[in-house]
């Protein structure tokens, strides 16, 4: 029963994370005049992280823009 219940709880969270990703995604501009959306900050995130690793901004910048390009490609990358 333990362990039915941590799988469940695993999945819905996963479940959870999807539909706001995915609400991100289909309801918050890339750009904001005052606001850094979520994507951008998502955007910046991965960058940081990426960074700590030694990759270079016009390393990691282009495969960057080409996900946030491709909504499924940047959904599907955020949910890894």
């Amino acid at each position: 029963m333990c362990r039915y219940l941590a799988a469940k709880s695993v999945a819905d969270h996963y479940d959870r994370e999807l539909r706001r990703e995915q609400e991100e995604i289909d309801t918050i501009p890339d750009s904001g005049y005052f606001i850094i959306s979520f994507k951008k900050l998502d955007a910046y995130s991965i960058a940081a992280e990426v960074a700590e690793y030694g990759v270079e901004p016009h390393e990691y910048g282009p495969v960057v823009n080409a996900l946030r390009k491709n909504p499924q490609a940047w959904l599907d990358f955020m949910m890894k």
